[in-house]
């Protein structure tokens, strides 16, 4: 009463800063969304990420020796929980996010740092106790890419009502990324007297490699080069119109249909499911699950209720096309079709235009984060058998071969 004035302007104050606070949150969610993959080419769609924000990246080390193993499905299922670990992190709130197979890049705010921390260190746990498989987590700052004049922007892509696809470019994920990998501890989450803590909620894996509607998958993935005579906007868009014209559209291209969707019965597929969940992999927890499978089986079989829909609604809702400053695809297609294409890109790296890698599966591994069957969910597409990870490691074996003959003409 002594200071109504400061008080009316405290309030006030208050007020403005949970606004701001709110639009700050809100941010992913309230881009204007674009409805098809070719328009990832188009700057106007691209947003900045705020810059006190941050990076959370993971990845499965020796990941290769693991598919060497024939565990790539173990490899999907740490990358895909740490999503999962990130969004029940930020519960109602929208971020951005991508799937790399072998691992994964989440932005967060920094109100979701001391949590987020927790989160990745209960995802390593999981990792190695549940799948012998090293998980390296780290946070960047996206004020450190700032200041080394990178930006990261992101767009918004619909893929449905239930899930939007976030697309990046800028060039300051790849840098993060390189960070990370250069001093791991600096960006680790610190030692803490906090018990940690990953909350899983949401992550299934109940269903059987996916075959191609066709020959095979392709797990493809393409990096336009700067050049200072071709915008890499102009290389992105020749690249998805030439998989256009060889391949059709996307519906046409898709791995995920509802005609080669099955259900896993078998109690070895589920128990990756049971690993993440909750570590109990008893007989008694895979009995329960083969129960519920057995029962969302009959209810699809039998058009129950809204089940008649649900295998529309989750391949309306694959993240099967994506862009991250690299363009990443899983097709089905007809081995003519990959032929041509390659010969395409290949015929664009030797104009020193792009790098690119490619997987061939006759499968798709899917892994899923479904919050409600019938509304928010994702679901995770990869060629079975190595597919990213296998395509980028042709992809950079392509980008080292560049750089050593640019070595040779120095030299």
């Amino acid at each position: 009463m002594i200071f109504p004035y400061y008080s009316e302007y405290n309030r006030g104050y208050q007020k403005e800063m949970m606004r701001s606070m709110t639009d700050h949150l809100s941010f992913f969610q309230s881009i204007p969304p674009i409805h098809n993959i070719s328009e990832i080419t188009n700057i106007e769609h691209y947003y900045d990420v705020p810059a006190d924000w941050h990076i959370v990246i993971t990845d499965v080390r020796s990941s290769t020796k693991a598919i060497e193993e024939g565990r790539y499905r173990d490899v999907n299922s740490v990358a895909a929980a740490s999503i999962t670990a990130m969004l029940n992190v930020a519960k109602d709130v929208d971020i951005p996010f991508v799937f790399g197979g072998d691992g994964a890049t989440v932005l967060i705010p920094p109100v979701f740092i001391p949590d987020a921390q927790r989160a990745l260190r209960g995802t390593q746990i999981l990792a190695r106790e549940q799948f012998n498989l090293d998980l390296r987590t780290g946070i960047i700052p996206v004020r450190e890419v700032l200041e080394a004049k990178l930006r990261i922007r992101v767009a918004r892509l619909k893929v449905s009502n239930n899930f939007q696809q976030a697309i990046f470019s800028g060039g300051g994920l790849a840098y993060a990324e390189q960070l990370l990998k250069s001093n791991p501890d600096k960006y680790a989450p610190p030692p803490s007297d906090d018990t940690p803590f990953a909350d899983f909620h949401g992550f299934e894996c109940r269903w059987q490699e996916i075959p191609s509607m066709y020959d095979e998958n392709v797990t493809l993935m393409v990096m336009a080069l700067v050049t200072g005579t071709i915008p890499s906007n102009t290389v992105y868009s020749d690249v998805l119109a030439k998989i256009d014209q060889l391949y059709g559209n996307s519906a046409s291209r898709a791995p995920i249909t509802v005609k080669n969707l099955r259900l896993a019965f078998n109690p070895n597929k589920l128990k990756t499911e049971a690993k993440v969940r909750s570590g109990d992999t008893s007989w008694r927890t895979l009995r329960q699950m083969w129960i519920n499978s057995l029962k969302a089986w009959f209810a699809m079989r039998f058009k129950i209720g809204r089940w008649g829909d649900y295998k529309s609604i989750l391949v309306d809702s694959t993240d099967s096309e994506k862009f991250d400053d690299t363009l990443r695809m899983v097709m089905s297609g007809r081995v003519s079709q990959r032929e041509q294409l390659r010969a395409y890109l290949e015929e664009q790296r030797q104009a020193g235009r792009l790098v690119y890698g490619m997987h061939i599966s006759r499968h798709a591994l899917m892994t899923c984060v479904v919050f409600d069957y019938f509304g928010r969910q994702v679901h995770f597409v990869d060629g079975a058998r190595g597919g990213y990870a296998l395509a980028a490691r042709e992809m950079k074996q392509q980008l080292a071969e560049l750089q050593k003959g640019e070595m040779t003409q120095i030299d």
